[in-house]
């Protein structure tokens, strides 16, 4: 009896999650009326098919696949699994390295054929939907009303036009909110800096857009992309559409903004919006311009080796560049809600992290772990490709019988259309079968590590830190090694004038990328970096 595991999706708060029910009761009487046997059922909610990346769902799917856990994946359509042509491509592609078919309720057994012309008409379809939605996002600034979300100051209006549908971006001032934009706005203009507002909000007890903390970024926003409450064109009636394009990373599967040329711009006069007269407004902006305003939102910081992974041990923050070569707390500096104002310089952090990395990578407990998991993974994999090979040597003598029964057939004088159709399908299937055979057979050796190589490792983890001095190829190289093994920095004050803790957190397993067996989650480690060296590590952290 063939396994099946079925997987559903819907992408829109115009569907329902009973979308997925109905789905899954679909799937599960094709799969009875086949004699299948229903193993698992996946399913993403409320998530977009232009992209599988972010799908925690299709992605748990594909894993379990190259477990060897099913043999079918049943959805009611090629476009729930996804829209976009790479990733249908790629899909098919490694579900049938895995032995697994795809069968939609839609197209039947899904074949290169239906990749890639399904794949094209679904890749259209995004583009003609957000064609669409741009469209009317355009109508709607045209008559005054908002095309993107709720800005502070604002509130959403309701109401229903001459048909009874909702008016949608319809808005009006709230009041209680326009006075503190008003406020922001005399504060900078009478010369206070955006981290002084912000701290002044936040000890007056005042939320931010988001409910939390007021931060000095909200407030002076991004000079390029017009964003911030300092550039917020609303605030003097004004709604400003199609100043950003947004498109998809194919790396991470994220939308990302790019801005737009002004001539592309959609300006229209909303008078009703207005919170700041003309002179406050022109009192900002020719302050920001005074002092450097446009070269500070211009200006990249330097990033150092563990950029973005450096925390405030007190309040959880990121630590950031307070100037050319010293880190700090961000919530400190940016937003006067956090009292650890020690301060650490990027060599010093540097060094110390290097230090503990290689005294806990070079433990020969360490090693011995990574050797022995890795050998473990590599008889668990081994174990997953001689069960495929067996599965498929039984049908490719299962195909040649059928084969041979059918070309005797027609030898014989009975022959049909659906006859060689049938035929034809065995023939490529057992094409497929023998590739993916020649495949599993020379991936199916364990690779023993020589003594030599454990030499090289432990010379390889010395050297790290004297290849971040080399060339750019071997520098870049030694950066991404140890940046995976380390997951989040915190620094912690200590008693004494300047003094830190410098806290590792890592994974010392993804070096080689090795899961867990029991676990299924990389071991974890914590290392204490003090001033005058390493504690010793805490494991299972």
């Amino acid at each position: 009896m063939h396994r099946a595991a079925l997987y559903a999706r819907y992408s829109s708060d115009n569907q329902r999650e009973a979308s997925i029910e109905d789905q899954f009761r679909l799937c599960e009487e094709h799969a009875a009326r086949e004699g299948w046997k229903v193993v698992q059922r996946h399913s993403d909610a409320a998530i977009s098919g232009s992209s599988m990346i972010l799908r925690p769902g299709i992605q748990q799917l594909l894993t379990d696949a190259q477990r060897g856990l099913f043999d079918i994946v049943l959805a009611e359509a090629l476009d729930r699994l996804s829209r976009d042509q790479e990733d249908v491509a790629g899909l098919y592609k490694r579900l049938r390295f895995a032995g697994v078919k795809i069968v939609t309720l839609s197209e039947g057994t899904v074949d290169e054929l239906h990749v890639g012309l399904k794949g094209t008409m679904n890749a259209l379809f995004l583009r003609d939907l957000a064609a669409k939605i741009r469209r009317g996002q355009s109508g709607r600034v045209l008559n005054g009303y908002s095309a993107g979300g709720l800005s502070y100051g604002y509130r959403v209006v309701k109401k229903l036009d001459e048909r009874g549908e909702p008016i949608r971006g319809l808005r009006e001032v709230d009041e209680d909110q326009a006075e503190i934009v008003r406020r922001i706005f005399r504060e900078f203009a009478s010369g206070q800096s955006a981290r002084a507002i912000a701290a002044g909000l936040n000890r007056d007890g005042i939320p931010s857009p988001f409910g939390g903390e007021w931060n000095a970024s909200t407030i002076n926003g991004n000079l390029k992309r017009r964003s911030g409450f300092l550039y917020n064109e609303a605030y003097i009636g004004l709604l400003v559409f199609n100043r950003v394009k947004m498109v998809k990373d194919p790396e991470t599967g994220r939308r990302i903004s790019r801005p737009n040329p002004p001539e592309k711009w959609q300006v229209v006069e909303a008078s009703h919006l207005r919170i700041i007269d003309d002179e406050l407004w022109d009192a900002v902006h020719a302050r920001k311009k005074l002092y450097g305003g446009a070269r500070l939102h211009h200006r990249r910081r330097p990033k150092h080796l563990f950029s973005g992974l450096v925390r405030c041990g007190c309040c959880g923050a990121s630590y950031t560049v307070k100037s050319k070569d010293q880190l700090t707390c961000s919530a400190h500096r940016e937003k006067g809600t956090c009292d650890n104002g020690r301060t650490i310089r990027v060599a010093e952090l540097a060094r110390r992290v290097l230090e503990g990395i290689k005294k806990c990578l070079l433990a020969p407990d360490a090693i011995a772990g990574f050797l022995a998991e890795y050998h473990a993974e590599q008889k668990r994999l081994n174990t997953i490709h001689r069960q495929h090979r067996r599965h498929s040597e039984k049908r490719i003598a299962n195909i040649g019988r059928q084969i041979r029964n059918i070309v005797d057939a027609i030898a014989d004088g009975v022959a049909t259309a659906g006859m060689k159709s049938r035929l034809l399908e065995l023939e490529r299937e057992k094409e497929n079968l023998a590739e993916e055979l020649k495949a599993m057979a020379s991936a199916e050796n364990v690779v023993e590590f020589h003594p030599a190589t454990v030499e090289a490792y432990r010379r390889r983890v010395s050297e790290l830190q004297d290849a971040l001095r080399s060339d750019d190829s071997e520098r870049r190289e030694a950066a991404n090694i140890i940046r995976s093994l380390v997951t989040r920095i915190e620094i912690v004050p200590k008693e004494g004038r300047g003094q830190v803790e410098v806290r590792v957190h890592g994974a010392l397993a993804e070096l080689i990328n090795l899961p867990n067996r029991k676990s299924g989650e990389a071991p974890r480690t914590v290392l204490m970096v003090a001033e005058e060296g390493l504690e010793p590590p805490t494991q299972g952290l």
